[in-house]
């Protein structure tokens, strides 16, 4: 542009100054057309760059919602199978609650027909009680003692309370006499000293053990000739049972010997005395065998010679 512009200055001639100028504005108008070509190029470039931005953004951003939008939708999902979960456990639990409240109305009603038959019912025991007679009244209160003391004492103690029984005074006896027969067996001895309830709670808890003490009380009135041998056999059946065989009498008893009573000097003396029929003698004297104890070896041999004195004298009276 420089050379163009001296030669325009130096030349005379028309035409080449005219070709010159068109040259120079060619020059100027290709100049402005690359500038604004280039300035167009470099626009379209930064705006590319931009949009190539924007797009990385949007693809970004796009990326980013269609994650929120699966993990919201993921969390939507677990939402309502957790709300589907707490809609089917809010359902049992109404069954359940429904089902509780029926059954509670039902325990209710049943809690009432038993609190009106414990009424009646204790109201017939202090009837009963009332008109039965004292032994009678004993024995079913030992009974009654035996079956509740462990697992009803309410019960226990509302029943005693009709019957006017200390029922303190019982649980005492109970614990001072335990599992022990001995013990028990000991206090028929001396009825005397004892009380009908006291007794007849020893002969309850006896019973529950296997032990009839009627049975052993008729073996001591034998013993002591308050009886006669038929009523021995009927009082203590079966636990004990006598037999005829040629060699005098048999006797097997279910019941403990150290329970049985011990035989004693005076009542060998007293049956020796006594006893005028050598049978009834001799059934005497093999019973005292067979069933009492026998704490004196003394009094042992004396029993041995009795009844050798006596099955001696019966053979002499046969020939």
């Amino acid at each position: 542009m420089k050379s163009a512009v001296e030669m325009l200055a130096t030349t005379n001639d028309q035409k080449f100054k005219a070709n010159l100028i068109r040259t120079i504005l060619d020059y100027e108008v290709r100049q402005q057309e690359r500038a604004e070509s280039n300035k167009a190029a470099r626009r379209k470039r930064a705006e590319n760059t931009e949009l190539a931005e924007l797009r990385s953004k949007v693809a970004e951003l796009s990326a980013q919602v269609d994650s929120a939008k699966i993990s919201r939708a993921e969390e939507i999902s677990k939402l309502r199978a957790c709300l589907q979960e707490t809609d089917r456990i809010v359902g049992e639990l109404q069954s359940e609650i429904g089902s509780l409240k029926r059954e509670a109305d039902t325990a209710r009603r049943d809690i009432n027909r038993m609190q009106e038959s414990l009424k009646l019912t204790n109201g017939i025991i202090e009837q009963l009680a009332t008109a039965l007679p004292p032994e009678k009244r004993n024995v079913f209160a030992s009974e009654l003692f035996q079956k509740f003391k462990s697992g009803q004492p309410e019960l226990l103690a509302q029943l005693f309370k009709s019957m006017k029984l200390d029922l303190q005074r019982w649980h005492s006896w109970d614990s001072d006499y335990g599992e022990n027969p001995q013990s028990m067996v000991r206090e028929f001895e001396c009825p005397a000293k004892h009380g009908p309830e006291k007794l007849s709670l020893l002969r309850s808890k006896l019973l529950a053990l296997g032990i009839e003490v009627d049975a052993i009380d008729a073996v001591r009135d034998y013993r002591d000739l308050k009886i006669g041998f038929a009523e021995l056999e009927k009082r203590t059946q079966p636990h004990i049972k006598f037999t005829r065989q040629s060699m005098g009498l048999s006797v097997k008893s279910s019941i403990p010997p150290n329970l049985l009573p011990p035989l004693s000097g005076e009542a060998l003396w007293m049956a020796s005395r006594e006893l005028k029929s050598k049978q009834q003698k001799l059934d005497w004297l093999q019973v005292a065998k067979e069933l009492l104890q026998h704490p004196d070896p003394e009094i042992a041999v004396l029993l041995l010679k009795e009844i050798a004195a006596t099955e001696h004298a019966a053979e002499n009276s046969h020939s």
